[in-house]
């Protein structure tokens, strides 16, 4: 019997490829946290942690076309909430700038680089939070894997994919720090710090910027 040559050369997902996928995400109660919609489908090196463990855990072995609802406990995806990762600072410390609830910007603590968000301003002391937005919340995607192909050598160096002409391809790097996204992995341990707020949920922080490819 004839075998079709299309279904051998069907690339899996794996270490070492890269993989586009659509995505939704939502929370336990259905509402909708997240989707790569309008951006496009999120372009990613397997294996190289720019997403979060339990989402590349989940797409491990599809090829494109697939479809599939990942179940991700936070400690696959941002962790547990940590009230550790509660400060307060004085009002002093923000300078000239106006600091507002809910405004969110990078920050270099004894932790590493960490997303902070204002949570509270009262009197003279802010009230800041290290935890992700989506820490301690387990997480429903659905996915469809779009595109698997191998990696070109530059990407398997700089950690992250290229888009054709560029370097940070398919989201891998975000342009600005007032969204309400948050892609940034607040992990201890977590480096770098080239991931806007408003990259997608699916992301982690440190994925780009660290190849020295000029894309921080």
């Amino acid at each position: 019997m004839a075998v079709d040559s299309t279904l051998l050369n069907t690339m899996r997902v794996a270490k070492e490829t890269v993989v586009a996928i659509e995505y939704t995400l939502k929370d336990d109660q259905g509402n909708i946290i997240d989707a790569s919609g309008e951006r496009g489908p999120m372009e990613y090196l397997h294996g190289a942690q720019n997403i979060i463990p339990g989402l590349e855990q989940g797409v491990e072995g599809l090829v494109a076309g697939d479809t599939k609802n990942v179940l991700v406990p936070p400690q696959l995806g941002y962790g547990e909430y940590s009230e550790k990762l509660i400060q307060l600072v004085p009002l002093t410390a923000f300078g000239a700038n106006t600091p507002q609830v809910g405004m969110r910007f990078h920050a270099e603590t004894n932790l590493g680089m960490r997303v902070l968000t204002i949570k509270k301003i009262e009197g003279e002391e802010v009230t800041l939070d290290g935890n992700h937005e989506l820490a301690g919340k387990t997480l429903h995607f659905d996915i469809k894997v779009v595109s698997v192909r191998a990696a070109e050598p530059t990407e398997l160096a700089h950690g992250h994919p290229h888009q054709s002409g560029g370097c940070c391809g398919g989201g891998g790097c975000g342009s600005g720090e007032a969204s309400g996204g948050g892609c940034c992995s607040t992990e201890e341990g977590s480096e770098g710090g080239c991931c806007s707020t408003e990259e997608p949920a699916a992301q982690k922080q440190g994925g780009c910027g660290t190849g020295g490819c000029g894309c921080s």
